[in-house]
């Protein structure tokens, strides 16, 4: 053999075990997942908000990793029945939760051996949900200004309405009032229709509720809205401003993401979360989104963990003061 056939195979041998060096790397870094059936487990019944959701990320999953995703709700204890599971399920990323702000910051003020920052780490904040305020149509004022000044000349008289004791919603309203300095009164429901009933019917005087839910009244022109709670507009509410356009340093948002165990390993984490924002890439999956009242975020999972103990000491503290009762 001569020497310049010798250089040639031992460079070609290199290349070779250079490749195969590179496909193990790539191979441990990349984890085969999911190699069997994901399920989702959502804590509310079917039908709602979060339910629709997971059945989009659902879809996406499926498609993007080629093995079955069931979505299963486990509603109750708001929302910690349905916590605990996923938190003692095997760390593999075949079990996940269907998460938001509210059963992170409130629900473990109330259900105390429910603990999720201890329990989970969060996959991705998927969407963001923005609130609207909105009044009567036959309350007195109609804009934010004159509904600030309203209230403050009539403390304690104001009645707003939300979708639950401690709900986001709610929440937001503490928050809303403690800015605007004014002393509305809370008035919970079970769920949005009952309380747009009582709003429609003049029983009470306003509500904060998603934007998705209010979105049909404000464009029927049964409730007038003042501002959403966001930073920005909403896709779908165009012509409301935002409480900071209007002068007001106020915003709070609910949000929904995607939860896994807590010692689920960073690998599958991230490609979990990489597989979903992948498949909301497309448009016509994004809008889905957008059309109803849901900020696309997708955000990342050192980022999801971050807001989660952010709002487990500003909304948590908050709910924890309200010494709300077990359900």
């Amino acid at each position: 053999m001569t020497l310049l056939r010798f250089k040639t195979l031992l460079r070609q041998s290199l290349a070779v075990c250079g490749l195969l060096g590179a496909a193990v790397v790539q191979s441990q870094a990349q984890p085969a997942y999911p190699t069997k059936t994901v399920t989702i487990v959502v804590p509310y019944p079917a039908g709602g908000t979060t339910d629709v959701l997971a059945r989009l990320i659902a879809d996406v999953l499926r498609k993007q990793g080629g093995q079955p995703v069931v979505v299963e709700n486990q509603s109750g204890a708001g929302g910690s029945i349905a916590g605990r599971r996923v938190i003692t399920a095997a760390p593999d990323g075949h079990t996940l939760l269907m998460t938001s702000s509210g059963i992170n910051a409130v629900t473990p003020t109330v259900y105390k051996e429910f603990k999720p920052l201890e329990g989970l780490t969060q996959v991705s904040v998927l969407v963001d949900v923005p609130f609207v305020m909105v009044v009567g149509k036959k309350f007195p004022v109609q804009n934010l200004p004159d509904f600030i000044a309203y209230a403050k000349q009539r403390p304690g008289s104001v009645t707003i309405g939300n979708v639950s004791l401690g709900s986001h919603g709610h929440l937001a309203q503490l928050l809303f009032d403690k800015a605007a300095g004014v002393n509305l009164i809370p008035v919970p429901y079970r769920g949005s229709t009952p309380a747009i009933n009582d709003l429609l019917g003049g029983q009470i005087d306003g509500m904060i509720d998603n934007v998705s839910v209010q979105k049909p009244f404000i464009e029927s022109g049964k409730v007038q809205a003042l501002f959403v709670t966001s930073r920005q507009r909403s896709d779908v509410l165009a012509d409301v401003p935002t409480a900071k356009e209007l002068g007001l340093p106020f915003e709070s948002m609910a949000w929904f993401g995607l939860a896994a165990p807590r010692n689920t390993s960073p690998e599958i984490v991230k490609a979990l979360r990489d597989m979903v924002a992948a498949g909301f890439k497309d448009k016509e999956q994004r809008q889905k989104l957008i059309q109803a009242g849901l900020t696309p975020v997708f955000g990342t999972s050192a980022e999801a963990n971050e807001r989660v103990k952010v709002e487990s000491r500003t909304l948590g503290d908050l709910a924890a003061a309200l010494n709300l009762p077990r359900n």
